[in-house]
């Protein structure tokens, strides 16, 4: 049964397309007082090194490959994520507690609007980087976005094909981001419009169907099943986050355990099949994040450790990335 559901997988890569049951990220993000943290998983078929790398103040960058891009020096010091292959920024938090998560949204619902003449351009897999390289709160990231081209290129090069030659023509993200006064934004790119999200529900992002059904969720108040479709899952993190405010939990290690039972119920066993649609939902690794004192914690789907980060760890005023850890057994990068 395995062998056969991932070989589904791999043709639905290689016929240039991610089928849409792939994946279920999962996020949510917990802000009260001084408490400022959140959870994400990772979960996509295969192997993700997730290479944790700081990038210091003063590095100069064009946020897309066109003669009409962003150019800019970067503001602030970042830790970011590189996932798979083509080391896609998937994670980042900068030091002013800006973070920013991409998470799979598929292409029956992603795409991505016609440039204006006027605007400059950002490409969709260096969105992340701009928001944390330039910006430090989400209503200013999220009026900046609006005034973007925000451009596509394709995806090349994921999981389970593992081949750069193997290319998706639309790429299937969507985006989330938090700030340490606890804005939040959910970012989509839908039937061509972007959408942008920054209502109660944007706490609380997982993948399909596009974000509007997720909100129409919360408002008919649906109950989560224990399935690991998307909306099951973001729906159970959503109940945990709901019971911390309840409970009023504001002493920072009390909320760190307690966000704990969010990656809990959302985490998928790499070989766990959901029986509503037959195919596998892996995680691959959780993220913790203490945007207030701009900490990491990774957690590794076959680690059996936890991996610690903090903006200590590199020269913050260094114009550089450097690199802060990785797979103890990488595929893709060398450690």
């Amino acid at each position: 049964m395995k062998k056969t559901l991932l070989a589904i997988a791999a043709a639905a890569l290689l016929s240039g397309s991610i089928a849409s049951v792939a994946t279920a990220c999962t996020t949510a993000v917990y802000n009260n007082e001084d408490v400022s943290i959140s959870m994400r998983t990772m979960d996509w078929f295969g192997h993700d090194d997730a290479k944790v790398v700081g990038d210091g103040v003063g590095i100069e960058r064009a946020y897309a490959k066109t003669d009409n891009a962003v150019k800019a020096t970067s503001k602030f010091a970042a830790m970011k994520v590189e996932s798979f292959l083509p080391k896609i920024t998937s994670e980042a938090m900068n030091e002013a507690g800006l973070e920013g998560h991409l998470l799979y949204l598929g292409t029956d619902y992603t795409s991505y609007p016609a440039p204006v003449k006027g605007k400059q351009d950002v490409n969709v897999l260096s969105l992340l980087d701009w928001a944390v390289d330039n910006f430090d709160n989400v209503p200013e990231l999220v009026e900046a976005i609006q005034d973007v081209n925000i451009i596509d290129t394709g995806l090349c090069g994921m999981p389970p094909a593992n081949d750069m030659g193997h290319c998706a023509e639309v790429t299937p993200g969507h985006f989330q981001f938090a700030d340490r006064a606890g804005n939040t934004a959910v970012v989509e790119f839908v039937d061509g419009e972007l959408k942008i999200y920054t209502s109660a529900g944007s706490a609380f992002m997982s993948n399909d169907p596009e974000f509007s059904y997720h909100l129409t969720q919360d408002k008919e108040q649906v109950q989560p099943d224990a399935t690991i479709r998307p909306a099951d899952r973001r729906m159970r993190a959503k109940v945990v986050v709901e019971d911390m405010y309840k409970r009023d939990v504001t002493d920072l290690n009390a909320a760190k355990n307690a966000l704990k039972a969010a990656g809990a119920t959302a985490f998928a066993g790499y070989d766990q099949i959901d029986n509503t649609v037959n195919d596998v939902f892996p995680t691959l690794w959780t993220m913790y994040t203490d945007r207030q004192n701009g900490e990491w914690v990774l957690d590794r789907y076959d680690t059996w450790s936890a991996e610690k980060y903090d903006f200590s760890m590199f020269d913050t005023n260094k114009a550089e990335r450097q690199e802060l850890g990785i797979h103890p057994t990488p595929k893709y990068q060398s450690q």
